[in-house]
């Protein structure tokens, strides 16, 4: 009977034997399971490992046998030299303070390789306090740091391109203020900075440009199209000049579709703006007097016929200057253009409000007159001949010509353009 208890307490025994081989068993799984190297070292110069999972080899490239004890290498050794110093008081001010630390560097790979580690670990304090272990965990992070570093270097060939692009860059909130924009913009709008521009700036629509709907139709634009491109507006600078800008832009969404922002680039057109409107000009003024030419005439008279009423009236007034090959044969090109001039001026001032004149050929001009009838026409004609027939002075000489007028009314005189200017001609 005495055996009893005894076989008892064996059976015990052995239970917790086995339930302890069982937990041992199932940490092991666990810590070989881990990605990454659970270690257990000394706080010593050369991190001697007093343990190190088995993924010490895929993250080192070494035997967990070959850095226990610094048997091949230390710990240390396998840290890159630059990364030491950094790395020995980042995990001492957390030793001294009682804390986890949590460190990135790298480490030199058995083939070589450079790879990036991030280590988290604690202190084991002995019974008087001091440091005597230390644990934690060491991860591969190199694929991670490479994305990292790889939208670093994006972010920067970015940034140099937005820095020193040509063109202004920007984005803007939907109610429109500037969030971003580059020196050049600034440049542009007449800032001495980006931030300065994006300080001053609080509503786009009433302080850039000339035209406050130009903001809504640029908005209007985006919506119905997507993105606007060359968007011409006229704007203010800083220091209130007028300047024509071109813009390239859309809309930018969150992932719900949300509208987060419009971004774009700016360019000055002013001098393409001018000159466009001087080639236009050009194409519808006469060089020599600045009066409208033959083409803008035509083009007026045609708009006038396009939309008469039946009560409409306007008039042509032809005038051809007589003498003038004279005078441009015996004075020289000059006498002939500077009689042109003063004439182009005379028939100006003889035209009444809305009358556009015209220089047709080398002496012929043309009056269009709206609203007006036979009596007031012929009133203009009389006017027009004792202003032509008025002397002028070329080189202290005085010299006179006379004009020639004819008269076309609409619509008695002609329903069309090229009858109209027939019978005025005539």
């Amino acid at each position: 009977m005495a055996t009893k208890p005894e076989s008892v307490l064996s059976a015990n025994a052995g239970g917790d034997a086995h339930a302890a081989r069982e937990t041992a068993r199932m940490l092991q799984t666990l810590i070989a399971n881990i990605d990454g190297m659970v270690y257990r070292c000394l706080p010593d110069a050369s991190w001697t490992m007093e343990f190190v999972s088995d993924g010490c080899l895929a993250l080192t490239g070494y035997q967990p046998e070959e850095l226990l004890y610094n048997s091949r290498v230390s710990y240390e050794e396998i840290t890159h030299p630059e990364d030491r110093r950094r790395i020995r008081e980042t995990i001492a001010v957390a030793l001294a303070g009682g804390r986890r630390f949590d460190v990135e560097y790298r480490i030199i790979h058995r083939s070589g390789t450079e790879r990036w580690v991030w280590e988290r670990g604690i202190g084991l304090a002995g019974r008087d306090g001091s440091v005597v272990a230390v644990e934690g965990i060491v991860q591969d992070i190199s694929v991670r740091q490479a994305t990292w570093r790889a939208l670093q270097d994006a972010e920067r060939r970015y940034r140099s391109l937005f820095d020193n692009a040509i063109e202004g860059i920007f984005r803007t909130s939907p109610d429109g203020r500037y969030l971003d924009a580059n020196p050049a913009l600034a440049r542009i709008y007449g800032f001495e900075s980006a931030g300065q521009l994006i300080q001053s700036m609080r509503d786009i629509g009433s302080q850039l440009y000339v035209d406050p709907g130009r903001r809504a139709a640029f908005i209007e634009t985006i919506r119905r199209d997507g993105s606007v491109t060359g968007f011409e507006s006229q704007v203010r600078r800083r220091d209130g000049k007028l300047i024509w800008i071109s813009e390239n832009a859309r809309a930018v969404h969150d992932e719900n579709g949300r509208l987060v922002c419009y971004e774009g680039t700016v360019e000055d057109v002013t001098a393409l703006h001018e000159y466009r409107e001087r080639i236009e000009r050009q194409a519808r003024t006469d060089e020599l007097t600045g009066l409208a030419n033959r083409a803008q005439l035509r083009e007026q008279l045609e708009d006038a016929v396009r939309n008469a009423r039946p009560d409409t009236r306007f008039a042509l007034v032809f005038v051809d200057l007589d003498r003038f090959k004279f005078v441009n044969d015996s004075m020289g090109h000059h006498a002939g253009d500077e009689l042109l001039c003063v004439m182009a001026r005379r028939l100006t001032a003889c035209a009444p409000a809305g009358a556009t004149v015209a220089r047709v050929g080398g002496d012929e001009f043309v009056l269009l007159v709206p609203g007006v009838d036979e009596p007031s026409v012929r009133e203009l004609t009389r006017r027009i001949l004792r202003a032509t027939g008025e002397p002028w002075y070329f080189n202290g000489i005085e010299l006179r010509v006379n004009g020639s007028v004819g008269i076309a009314l609409y619509p008695e005189h002609g329903r069309d353009p090229e009858a109209l200017l027939k019978n005025a001609d005539a």
